[in-house]
């Protein structure tokens, strides 16, 4: 999955902002701790005109999610 990196200020100033009506912003990081948010083609359209259309100018990389854990044995 392709995504927007982050540095650590980026996703700090971006995570839980409310960028249109009920669209908020959600970062994750991956399994080498680079932060990333995910842009739909109609996200990218609303926040062109925005204060946060520096994000389109972030470069756009793999993400790779972090391994979970494994479950618990069930007793």
């Amino acid at each position: 999955m392709i995504g927007y990196k982050l540095t650590l200020e980026q996703k700090e100033t971006i995570q839980g902002k409310e960028y249109a009506l009920y669209q908020f912003f959600n970062c994750v990081e991956d399994i080498n701790k680079i932060w990333f948010t995910f842009l739909t083609d109609e996200d990218k359209i609303l926040i062109a005109n925005t204060e946060y259309n520096w994000l389109l100018d972030c470069p756009q990389t793999e993400y790779v999610p972090p391994i979970a854990p494994p479950f618990p044995p069930i007793k």
